[in-house]
């Protein structure tokens, strides 16, 4: 019976969520927004006001992106730490508590929580106090201890009423109703649920008005007042049709066909227990298909069809089980966690002292990268500088053989032609690395020189910007080879591992698409995407942003002045395809061989940038890691357009406060 509750609350729990998706996607957009920075922090990281911004980001992203949450959080903690802010820094414990709650870890969550409120009751702050108490007592109603979760969310009702804050009553209200309820105090119940549902009311809050109006039936259906818990039921699902909100429909013709059946109405029990269990199977949710097969069931048994009642039987059976084992695995979690505040303090300095031995680690292992990036640089010089000296000591021993022996030299020519066509045909490495050896050689001449130059001080301050300009180019140019070289040589040593991970599209692009706004706008290229916020594929977040770094950039290469680079994708069956577009100056069929057959070749942008082909190796070694297609369509003097697929995110829901 506790396992019944509990799925029962989730249920509850899920039907406030309907209209969040996009909520949220459009407050993370306004949110990054005004964040105004590319992920370090700037000079802002000292600001109360950027702190508070990063924690309603991370809060933002809860029942999002699980990775997203804490990297803000973790940003908004330490910022606060430094800057000695103790509600910013309560406050990011509290959402850290809720994300560690979101990936299951409730031994992290209960010790983010106690440390929030101890904070929060050093600082007097009223508000957080209750906000922590309302997320202690959400898991101990998701545990099944109705009763320690009343005693806290009564005491947090006092407080928010005490505070006068509206918006969060209507929320605690609910939540007593639903205690209430489970404790068979339908009476108490059915008082909360109204003040919620008034409260919501005069907020104007349509969506929250919806539900609670839902819960006011389900406590009338318990007291036998039928026809009541049928108009609120009703009236809740006009609204979630207009709205097209697909769980609140799902959830409340569940509920119709319950009254129906009591009502032993069965034809109209009937079909809202069908369109719920059909919309429930289209959003592939356990707990709705579990409801809606239960309720079928029930009725197909009333009406004295064994048949199906057998059938829909097992199929509650099967999701009951899986929901079960899923309910068990999270108690058997939280026992582990113990209620023992001074046992969660020493647990959180444990968390704390792993993690600044894993961030040691990691800035080990980053300062080793940094060398070996180095280590790789000076090698390459010393290879362009050894075959530099060795090809001017060839050409004057050729001079000397053209002077004694014209027959001898045009022997050697045909010799010389023919090794180079071995060496180019030997192995695919070795002509990548022998490009990079001498591209770089012309970004590092030009330090050189200007590094003269300025010591000689020969330079105006114009013809030094003009130079400096040409030299960022370059060193651009060669950091994306190298780059990309590192990045490829890695995957052909099986050095990378694919982490994916749920990858909203669209913001990802827009930050992307921020990195060439400068190049794009100094060739007159246009960029657009057409992506909509509902795309969220499942892959490896550096990979992905690479490949589409990649193709982004060789799209503006091969644009002209008045060109537009478009990013748009489509989902087909279970992946999403994504078209980089560009109106340029297209490829060769030579080109589109070279790429088909996964070999590297020089080629150059409308406005002589230097590529190798590097990136589209990776473009399709990492999409190919990603469980995913890349190809590359083109017409010379009609553009390009480069595809890839990723699969689409698996379907994700959680506790939200």
């Amino acid at each position: 019976m506790k396992s019944l509750g509990m799925v029962t609350w989730l249920l509850l729990v899920l039907s406030a969520a309907p209209g969040l998706v996009w909520a949220q996607s459009k407050e993370i957009s306004r949110l990054r927004s005004s964040l105004g920075d590319t992920g370090d922090g700037g000079s802002h990281a000292s600001d109360t006001a950027y702190i508070d911004l990063l924690n309603r980001l991370s809060h933002a992203f809860y029942g999002i992106n699980s990775d997203s949450a804490f990297y803000y959080g973790h940003r908004a903690q330490q910022a606060a730490q430094l800057k000695g802010y103790r509600r910013g820094e309560a406050e990011s414990w509290r959402i850290l508590g809720n994300t560690y709650e979101m990936v299951g870890d409730y031994v992290s969550m209960l010790s983010c929580y106690h440390h929030s409120h101890e904070i929060a009751e050093q600082i007097g702050d009223s508000l957080l106090i209750a906000k922590v108490n309302v997320n202690i007592a959400l898991f101990y109603k998701q545990e099944g201890d109705y009763e320690q979760a009343k005693q806290l969310m009564e005491k947090v009702n006092a407080t928010i009423r005490q505070i006068g804050d509206s918006t969060q009553l209507a929320f605690i209200l609910s939540h007593l109703s639903d205690l209430a309820f489970h404790s068979r105090q339908y009476t108490q119940a059915l008082q909360y649920a109204r003040q919620a549902y008034a409260q919501a009311r005069a907020l104007k809050d349509e969506s929250a008005a919806a539900n609670y109006c839902n819960e006011i039936g389900k406590v009338l259906a318990a007291l036998g007042r039928y026809s009541e818990a049928l108009d609120c039921h009703l009236q809740s699902l006009a609204y979630y049709r207009e709205a097209n909100d697909r769980l609140g429909m799902t959830t409340t013709t569940n509920r119709l066909a319950q009254v129906y059946l009591l009502l032993k109405d069965y034809p109209r029990a009937v079909a809202y227990a069908q369109e719920s269990f059909s919309s429930a199977a289209k959003m592939r949710r356990k707990p709705e298909l579990e409801g809606s097969a239960r309720v079928l069931a029930d009725i197909y048994e009333a009406k004295g069809d064994d048949r199906n009642a057998l059938k829909y039987y097992k199929v509650y059976k099967a999701y009951s089980d899986s929901l079960d084992n899923d309910i068990s695995h999270k108690q058997l979690l939280a026992l582990s966690a113990g209620n023992d505040y001074e046992k969660q303090k020493l647990s959180l300095r444990e968390e704390e002292a792993r993690k600044e031995v894993l961030y040691l680690r990691r800035l080990r292992k980053q300062s080793l990268q940094i060398s070996i990036t180095i280590f790789v640089i000076v090698v390459l010089s010393l290879i362009a500088f050894i075959l530099l000296r060795s090809r001017r000591f060839i050409r004057r021993t050729n001079q000397l053989l053209r002077e004694k022996n014209g027959k001898i030299e045009q022997q050697k020519e045909e010799l010389e032609h023919q090794a180079v066509q071995l060496l180019l045909n030997n192995q695919q490495k070795d002509k990548l690395f022998s490009i990079i050896a001498h591209d770089l050689r012309g970004p590092l001449n030009s330090l050189k020189v200007m590094m003269d130059f300025l010591k000689e001080k020969r330079l105006s301050e114009e013809e030094l910007s003009g130079m400096l300009k040409e030299i960022r180019r370059n060193v651009d140019y060669s950091s994306e080879m190298v780059t990309n070289l590192l990045y490829w040589a890695s995957s052909q040593l099986h050095g990378l591992v694919v982490m994916p991970v749920s990858l909203p599209l669209k913001p990802m692009a827009a930050e992307i698409f921020g990195l060439f706004v400068q190049q794009a706008q100094e060739k007159g290229v246009r960029l657009q995407s057409l992506l909509s916020d509902e795309l969220e594929g499942y892959g490896d977040k550096d990979m992905i942003e690479i490949v589409l770094r990649n193709l982004i950039s060789n799209a503006i290469k091969f644009c002209r002045d008045g060109d537009a680079v478009t990013i748009s994708a489509e989902v087909c069956d279970s992946e999403i395809e994504v078209c980089i577009a560009d109106t340029g100056i297209g490829m060769k069929e030579d080109m589109l061989e070279k790429i088909i057959r996964k070999e590297s070749f020089t080629s150059y942008g409308t406005a002589k940038e230097k590529g190798t082909g590097l990136g589209l190796l990776l473009c399709r070694e990492f999409t190919e890691m990603n469980k995913g297609r890349f190809w590359v369509e083109s017409q010379w003097g009609n553009g390009s357009r480069s595809y890839f697929t990723i699969p689409l995110a698996p379907n994700s829901s959680s506790i939200r406060l």
